[in-house]
């Protein structure tokens, strides 16, 4: 289940998605409460481009410490470009969190971190209590396992469940190619003042990949 930046996933996201704005710097708030959090730094989706985590500056609280929210423990307030952080509900929480450095791969494990925390049923839960549940097993989870965590609905997520949709589906509307049909005609002399003509189908694929490539098929004779 790799994990890509939403740059990374689809470079044109805010033109074709986000109509030109952006939930990257919607202000994060800790509960339901007016205790400021930071900001959205960045969105991780998974490799259908769903929606996974946010990215939370914590410039606030922790001096900038970047850390993940999962996308269910989040309401959206689009109005006040506010997000409330459901799931995250004290500095000692987000303490206990991992560090988010986009330059090293967020594997299993470190997400199991991050999960741990949002599991917890308190925020004095230390990250040494954090054992992997026995239920779980990197080689069979998925996020369905963890619906509370990963899943969005309309009454908090409206408007990020639109993007996601036109994302997804601009995403996999990819050009793989065309094929260009042509005819050639060749004469032939078979004996002194008797010239045969013959056709031939000449097909082409044209690969987008590398523009103005032009890959020869072959020919088919018309009799």
């Amino acid at each position: 289940m790799a994990l890509q930046r939403i740059d990374d996933f689809y470079p044109n996201y805010r033109e074709e998605n986000f109509a030109g704005d952006d939930i990257k710097g919607f202000d994060v708030y800790a509960g339901d409460s007016d205790e400021k959090v930071g900001s959205i730094y960045d969105t991780l989706v998974d490799e259908t481009g769903r929606f996974r985590y946010l990215v939370i500056d914590t410039d606030i609280w922790m001096f900038g410490k970047k850390v993940l929210l999962p996308i269910g423990s989040t309401r959206f307030d689009y109005g006040s470009r506010r997000v409330y952080a459901t799931g995250l509900r004290s500095k000692a929480q987000a303490e206990q969190l991992p560090a988010y450095d986009e330059l090293e791969t967020l594997d299993y494990d470190r997400e199991e971190q991050v999960r741990g925390v949002y599991r917890s049923i308190t925020a004095t839960e230390t990250a040494s209590n954090l054992s992997l549940p026995a239920s779980y097993d990197r080689s069979s989870y998925n996020y369905e396992m963890d619906r509370p965590l990963y899943e969005t609905n309309e009454q908090n997520h409206q408007t990020l469940k639109l993007y996601e949709e036109r994302l997804i589906a601009n995403k996999n509307r990819a050009k793989t190619g065309e094929v260009a049909v042509g005819k050639r005609v060749e004469t032939e002399t078979a004996r002194p003042g008797v010239p045969i003509e013959k056709e031939r189908v000449i097909i082409e694929r044209v690969t987008p990949i590398e523009a103005g490539q032009v890959v020869y098929v072959g020919e088919a004779e018309i009799k």
